[in-house]
């Protein structure tokens, strides 16, 4: 897969218009979405979750961020598109262009941990817009790739778009699986309550026979 010609005209812009500390910055804002800084935040999502007696939402984003990792291997593969010149490259990174795993990974992993804050704090739920960071935070993420000059921008759009897809499948996913315990509560509940009818009248069988028993005759 080739890139646009557009993606050409843009990284030719991008690179000509480069300047301190700007550089810099785009270089640290790079390292947010890096698999190291990205497994970090889900392992800290993950703890969060368990102290917060929320299994499913554990199991949420681990599952999700590795089935979106997997899914961005795959597609690497699938289109096997070759990234920008080198000689247009600030930092030295390899493989498959498209589509951008930085902007596909933290849309999952950082997307997800937006929805589980939410989830778990009622001061999260209280003041939603202190969560607008997140969706901040991807976007320059995503823009830092090719600003540094290792990915088109098609790659970044794409991985964004794919990111989004697969982070609604998640959240649907989740939704639907929840439901089972639910009704696995209340199938517990309804057996509970008829092992506790069955015991009573048991007992008050048992009672009327000591009755009869200890009765003069």
């Amino acid at each position: 897969m080739q890139q646009f010609p557009i993606d050409e005209r843009i990284t030719d812009w991008v690179v000509h218009s480069r300047h301190e500390p700007l550089t810099s910055v785009m270089q640290f804002l790079t390292v947010l979405g890096d698999t190291l800084t990205v497994v970090l935040v889900v392992i800290g999502v993950l703890v969060l979750a368990w102290v917060g007696n929320r299994i499913d939402l554990s199991a949420l984003i681990v599952v999700g961020s590795l089935s979106g990792y997997v899914l961005m291997v795959l597609l690497k593969l699938l289109f096997a598109r070759p990234r920008p010149p080198v000689t247009d490259r600030l930092i030295d990174v390899g493989g498959a262009s498209f589509p951008s795993g930085h902007a596909m990974l933290s849309t999952v992993v950082y997307g997800l941990s937006a929805v589980i804050l939410y989830r778990l704090y009622p001061r999260v739920r209280a003041r939603p817009l202190i969560l607008l960071w997140i969706p901040a935070l991807i976007a320059v993420i995503g823009l830092s790739r090719v600003y540094l000059g290792v990915h088109w921008t098609s790659d970044v759009v794409f991985g964004w778009l794919f990111g989004v897809i697969w982070l609604l499948v998640c959240l649907v996913a989740h939704a639907q699986l929840v439901r089972r315990p639910a009704l696995l509560r209340v199938g517990t509940k309804r057996v509970t309550n008829s092992v506790a009818q069955q015991a009573q009248h048991d007992q008050q069988v048992k009672n009327a026979r000591d009755q009869r028993t200890s009765s003069p005759s």
